[in-house]
């Protein structure tokens, strides 16, 4: 898991092909649901990253709307996590 996210930090922030970004990010997000389903925290942090450095890029931030709603549904309560959504 450890080395899709670098692996897809680097395609985001060196290479231009938004599509294979967000294939990417895709398996990334399979991979926490398989390991690390419960972690909702992993699920915040990984969004975050993605979202400062997408550049605004609509798909990229779509998948990180989904990784911030993963981390909503495991802690509901949690107001950092829907402050995120938020903006």
């Amino acid at each position: 898991m450890e080395g899709i996210r670098i692996y897809t930090f680097y395609l985001l922030t060196r290479e231009n092909d938004i599509d294979y970004v967000c294939e990417k990010l895709d398996e990334l997000i399979q991979a926490m649901r398989f390991n690390e389903g419960r972690n909702a925290e992993l699920f915040y942090n990984m969004a975050r990253l993605f979202s400062r450095y997408c550049g605004r890029r609509e798909a990229v931030l779509n998948k990180t709307l989904l990784m911030l709603e993963e981390a909503v549904s495991l802690h509901p309560d949690n107001a950092d996590f829907h402050s995120e959504v938020a903006f």
